[in-house]
């Protein structure tokens, strides 16, 4: 809707009657002479004068070009311009799915770039903290937009404070990742069942890759029989300490899959208990049920997912955005750069129509 930010400028058109009153005091070629013959002639009633603008195109354009110059005084703009398309915004990393139809699809990154832009050109620029991209999006948006929100079970970048939108969202959990920075080092104490067990190897090749010396490392006890959790072991995951069990390991309460292989299966899961964290395998650690183990990229996940949250990282589930923020107002778009080409234009056009040769008399 068009709108005038200063339209007290609009006094300005009191200037159109500048070329009205140059085209009415026009001089005429025919000048009247005089003849004595004529003075014994009866006198006729002289017909009566009206007025008569002479180059109408030019008095137009000269019209028109001071309406311009006055409406871009006024400093016009269009409001409510925004794109009202309903918007999914996904977090790089995750599987967003095929696109939309009739919906604009981004990604949670810088510029929030389309849909259809790779996403290895997302995770290798540096980003701002995923909830301050959340309400920058929300700021962005006209108020009446739906906005579908894509994010994996667990999430980095978070701040202090449940992000307040002016809108409701929809909170979509996927599986996936969110990209993970340089992975820690780790120190990997086993505890060892009555018999060996083959995949062991697998977890001690990852902890050789992952150490490195003169650094502090990350200390997980690894804990491979069946049966329920040791009274000692969940005495100590209670006091803060990390626990890496098999498949068979049991334990009381709730546990959330944070690790999934390419088909969207759950590898491991995670479960808080007390100040510690318990992860477990959901397969045996043998390559013909969880073909990963041979992935020479095997070690930097597994310590991507063994490495403890930090206070800016939750699970998903749990940070939802709420609503109650008042609504951002929409930019309007400037329109004065469009008028001021219109306005040359009209220029150019007036002193071409002036200063041509074949023309009746110059004002």
């Amino acid at each position: 809707m068009p709108a005038l930010l200063f339209p007290a400028a609009l006094a300005a058109l009191l200037a159109l009657a500048v070329p009205l009153l140059i085209h009415l005091a026009r001089r005429s070629e025919a000048r009247p002479t005089d003849f004595a013959a004529l003075e014994w002639l009866r006198e006729k009633p002289r017909p009566k004068s009206r007025l008569r603008f002479d180059d109408l195109l030019l008095l137009a354009l000269r019209l028109l070009l001071i309406t311009g110059l006055a409406l871009w005084l006024a400093r016009p703009v269009l409001t409510e311009s925004a794109d009202r398309t309903p918007v999914v915004a996904a977090v790089p990393g995750v599987d967003a799915g095929p696109p939309a139809a009739a919906m604009r699809n981004i990604w949670l990154a810088s510029g929030f770039p389309p849909g259809d832009e790779p996403q290895a050109s997302c995770l290798a620029q540096a980003c701002p903290p995923l909830f301050s991209l959340i309400r920058q999006l929300d700021a962005e948006l006209p108020p009446d937009v739906p906005l579908t929100l894509i994010v994996p079970e667990c999430l980095a970048g978070l701040d202090a404070e449940r992000p307040r939108l002016s809108r409701a969202v929809t909170w979509k959990i996927v599986p996936g990742a969110m990209p993970a920075s340089a992975a820690p080092p780790l120190r990997l104490h086993f505890i060892l069942p009555a018999g060996s067990d083959p995949g062991l190897r697998y977890l001690r090749a990852a902890a050789s890759a992952l150490q490195s010396p003169g650094t502090p490392t990350q200390a997980i006890i690894v804990h491979i029989a069946a049966g329920p959790l040791p009274a000692h072991l969940r005495a100590a995951v209670t006091k803060g300490a990390t626990v890496l069990a098999a498949p068979g390991v049991t334990a009381a309460g709730v546990a959330t899959p944070i690790w999934h292989d390419t088909d969207g299966q759950p590898l491991a899961t995670m479960q808080r208990i007390g100040r510690g964290y318990l992860y477990r395998f959901t397969r045996r650690l043998d390559p013909a049920a969880m073909p990963i183990l041979l992935d020479p990229d095997f070690p930097r996940q597994l310590a991507a997912i063994l490495a403890p949250p930090p206070p800016g990282r939750a699970m998903a589930r749990d940070v939802a955005p709420i609503t109650g923020a008042p609504p951002w107002p929409v930019p309007a778009r400037d329109l004065q750069p469009w008028l001021a080409l219109a306005i040359a234009a009209l220029f150019a056009a007036e002193r071409w129509l002036a200063t041509r040769r074949r023309r009746a008399v110059s004002p």
